[in-house]
């Protein structure tokens, strides 16, 4: 896959759970206890965006990606850095979060766009992490189906 053909799909994936999150919504999901609902994954997701784009200048730069080495304190961590996204968008609606990941999102493909296409290769960090948001954004997606008892 080309670079610009990932750049591509990282993009439409956005684009995909936005719209996905807004036909949740607008067949009433919400949060429920054991479940985010709409709000939720968009600002989860706005929130490690805007994050990649403080991260990613310093790890393309040759800092290694601040990351746990054990698992458990890695879960743990992400953990609470989803909880802090989460509390933080307070009331907001689903259009003032979705504005916010359209707008983190374009941004990283700023950075991204003039990066060597070495960056781009299989194993490398700019790479997984671009594919992994690919598979992120589908995971949630799927989360949010709309179940039959909304419909």
């Amino acid at each position: 896959m080309t670079k610009e053909q990932l750049l591509q799909q990282f993009a439409d994936a956005y684009e995909q759970l936005i719209a996905t999150a807004s036909r949740a919504a607008q067949a009433g999901v919400t949060r429920q206890a054991d479940r985010w609902g709409p709000r939720e994954i968009v600002a989860h997701m706005a929130g490690w965006e805007i994050m990649a784009n403080v991260r990613i200048p310093s790890i393309v730069a040759g800092m290694p990606p601040a990351e746990f080495a054990d698992e458990t304190q890695q879960t743990v961590m992400d953990n609470a850095i989803n909880a802090a996204f989460v509390t933080l968008i307070g009331e907001q609606p689903l259009d003032t979060l979705s504005a916010l990941l359209r707008q983190a999102y374009q941004r990283t493909l700023e950075l991204l766009k003039p990066l060597d296409d070495a960056h781009f290769q299989p194993g490398e960090y700019v790479y997984e992490r671009t594919q992994g948001v690919v598979e992120h954004c589908q995971e949630h997606m799927e989360m949010l189906d709309i179940p039959r008892s909304y419909q």
